[in-house]
């Protein structure tokens, strides 16, 4: 997993014009969050990249700003997205769950 360390990042892939159709799903988390250590990150991620989609984790304790920036209310929240487009929202602590949203992504 790729790491959202600072807003600066997150900007770069959600304003990337040069790659429109590139999609990502970013994974919030906070490192005091119980229900997100109960998550295994290595099989996610190889769900993801198994999709060609890639996958950067955003800690709240580094990086504030960006769940607020988008709307982020819980912990462990993941986004689907593009440049400039949140295209799905998923919320669980169940790696299976999350497994199983990643596979219904197109």
């Amino acid at each position: 997993m790729n790491l959202l360390e600072t807003q600066a990042q997150f900007e770069e892939l959600w304003f990337d014009k040069e790659h429109p159709d590139q999609t990502w799903i970013v994974y919030f988390t906070a490192a005091w969050c119980g229900p997100c250590k109960a998550l295994d990150c290595d099989a996610i991620a190889a769900a993801a990249t198994a999709k060609n989609i890639s996958v950067y984790k955003c800690d709240y304790v580094q990086n504030e700003y960006t769940p607020g920036y988008c709307s982020v209310k819980a912990f462990p929240t993941f986004m689907y997205m593009s440049p400039k487009k949140i295209k799905a929202t998923f919320r669980s602590n169940q790696t299976s769950e999350v497994l199983t949203w990643i596979d219904s992504l197109s």
